[in-house]
């Protein structure tokens, strides 16, 4: 009811603009400010704003469904994909209701709530430094690497870091601090094959220099964009090279079929993620260790017909596999 009385004042509203100060019929319209919001909302739309607000409203209160909430989640996710609506998350205080919702005992609203904050600081440094005013990745990392977290949560844990980690450099110290890289390197044996692939590639991605530096083995930098040194010295102490190699030669089942072949996206991804640990090595006197190299050579067994092909490599980087098999 309270929707149609809307609807006859819109149309009233507008039968008022349709007639000129010449008609013998004309009544001054009445201003718009005269108009019922909720009418002008329907007019115009609610702001972005106020619908982002409203999303949260709708998200945090327990007393509404599961599906509600999902899908108030889901809207606001749809709202940050534009930048500015993203930025406006710290104005709107947003952070922190959406970062606690990261932790709620209903597996889909929490893997939700990661996809917004996932999306929020995907190519966009000012709401990357928002999200880390929130000291974030204690909270990120324990969804990466709880045993109660659904498949989907880790996978959209890692959608979180992918999107704060690369190409920032305080990020990646903050993540250091949180112990992140322990639950990264046991991310590429989890049981989901899709949580190992996002892993390695964000392994890979990180090891990546910043492209403008002019060498990329320097350690003079002090590049925010520079993730590639502090990622290698994480590789040497956690061992994480070696879990990359022996992912590959030997991996864990995943999926209800332990007799799979192994997957060939995530062997890609993997060994790309080797290749280029060693070839930011050059001209380093570092030795990859025994362990490493026996699965290098496994691997150069397995492709030596193709050299590495399959696997997206180029000439120079087989040898670069090669030459560290020794």
């Amino acid at each position: 009811m309270a929707s149609m009385a809307k609807m006859r004042d819109l149309l009233a509203w507008s039968t008022e603009h349709q007639t000129t100060p010449d008609d013998p019929n004309y009544v001054p319209p009445r201003p718009l400010g005269e108009l019922d919001p909720g009418l002008i909302d329907m007019i115009l739309g609610k702001p972005d704003a106020v619908r982002m607000r409203d999303a949260m409203a709708i998200a945090v209160d327990e007393s509404k469904s599961e599906d509600d909430r999902v899908t108030a989640l889901d809207d606001m996710e749809l709202l940050i994909e534009s930048l500015d609506n993203a930025n406006d998350m710290e104005v709107l205080k947003l952070w922190e209701p959406v970062l606690n919702l990261a932790t709620c005992p209903i597996p889909a609203i929490a893997a939700q709530a990661l996809w917004v904050v996932g999306t929020a600081v995907q190519n966009n440094p000012k709401s990357q430094a928002a999200f880390l005013k929130h000291e974030p990745f204690p909270t990120i990392v324990n969804a990466l690497s709880s045993e109660k977290s659904t498949n989907e949560i880790r996978a959209k844990a890692l959608y979180v870091l992918s999107g704060a980690l690369r190409h920032n450099r305080e990020a990646v110290v903050k993540f250091t601090e949180a112990k992140g890289w322990k639950a990264l390197k046991a991310a590429l044996e989890d049981p989901h094959i899709t949580v190992r692939r996002k892993a390695a590639f964000l392994l890979n991605s990180l090891l990546l220099p910043d492209a403008s530096l002019s060498s990329p083995t320097s350690t003079s930098t002090t590049s925010p964009l520079q993730t590639s040194d502090l990622t290698r010295s994480a590789i040497d102490t956690h061992n994480i090279l070696s879990s990359l190699t022996t992912s590959v030669v030997n991996p864990k089942p995943f999926g209800r079929q332990p007799d799979q072949q192994p997957d060939a996206d995530y062997e890609e991804k993997a060994v790309r993620g080797v290749v280029t640990y060693l070839e930011g090595m050059r001209g380093a006197q570092t030795d990859v260790g025994e362990a490493v190299k026996k699965d290098l050579r496994v691997l150069l067994g397995q492709r030596e017909t193709e050299r590495g092909k399959g696997w997206g490599l180029e000439e120079e980087e087989w040898d670069v596999l090669q030459r560290n098999a020794e």
